[in-house]
C-alpha cells in the first residue's frame, strides 16, 4: 500500500469504519511506514482535543429549545412612532415647491414680473368674485388663506388616516420578515 492511498483512510481507520481486509492493510502500512504513523498520532491527539473540548459560554443540550421557548415570551419591541410634526414638514417642502412650479409654468418657459403680476390679479379677482358670492362681508385675501389651510389641513388628515390604517398592515408585514 502507498502512502497516497493509505492517508486517506487514517479516520476511518481512527474509528474502525473499515471492513476487516482493508484494516489489515493499513496496520501493515502504518507498521512499516514512520510518516503515515506519525499522521495517525497527529489524528488521534486532535481527536482527543475535540471530544474533550467544549464549547464557550457553555452551551447546554436543550439550547435551541429553550431559545425557542422563550422567543414568545419575549417583549415585543416597540412600533417606531413618527413624530406628528414630520409629515407635515414633508407636505410643506413638496407641495409648496410643486404649487409653485406649477404657477410659473403655467405663465410660460420665461415667466416675467408684470405676467405673474396680472395673473395673480386675475385669479384674486376671481377668488374674490366667487367669495364675495358665497360670503359678502369676508374680504378675498382672508378667504383664500382660509381655502389653502383647509386644503392643507384635510391633506394631513389623509395623511395621518391613511397612516394609522396601514400602521399595523406594515408592522404584521415587517414581522414576517422576507419571504422566500
Amino acid at each position: 500500500m502507498r502512502c497516497s492511498s493509505c492517508e486517506p483512510l487514517l479516520d476511518a481507520y481512527l474509528e474502525s469504519a473499515l471492513r476487516a481486509r482493508r484494516m489489515l492493510d493499513v496496520a501493515g502500512h502504518l507498521h512499516a511506514c514512520p510518516h503515515c504513523s506519525a499522521l495517525l498520532d497527529e489524528l488521534r491527539v486532535i481527536d482527543a482535543l475535540l471530544a474533550t473540548a467544549r464549547p464557550p459560554g457553555g452551551v447546554g443540550e436543550n439550547f435551541t429549545a429553550s431559545v425557542v421557548s422563550a422567543t414568545p415570551a419575549a417583549p415585543p419591541h416597540a412600533p417606531r412612532s413618527i413624530p406628528l410634526w414630520l409629515p407635515v414638514l414633508v407636505y410643506l417642502a413638496v407641495a409648496w415647491p410643486i404649487a409653485g412650479l406649477a404657477l410659473m409654468r403655467f405663465g410660460g418657459p420665461t415667466v416675467s414680473l408684470g405676467a405673474l403680476l396680472a395673473w395673480s390679479q386675475r385669479v384674486g379677482a376671481a377668488i374674490g368674485a366667487a367669495t364675495h358670492a358665497l360670503a359678502p362681508a369676508t374680504p378675498g385675501a382672508a378667504a383664500t388663506v382660509t381655502a389653502v389651510l383647509l386644503a392643507d389641513l384635510l391633506v394631513l388628515g389623509a395623511m395621518l388616516y391613511g397612516y394609522r390604517r396601514m400602521r399595523p398592515r406594515l408592522a404584521l408585514y415587517l414581522a414576517r420578515g422576507p419571504r422566500p
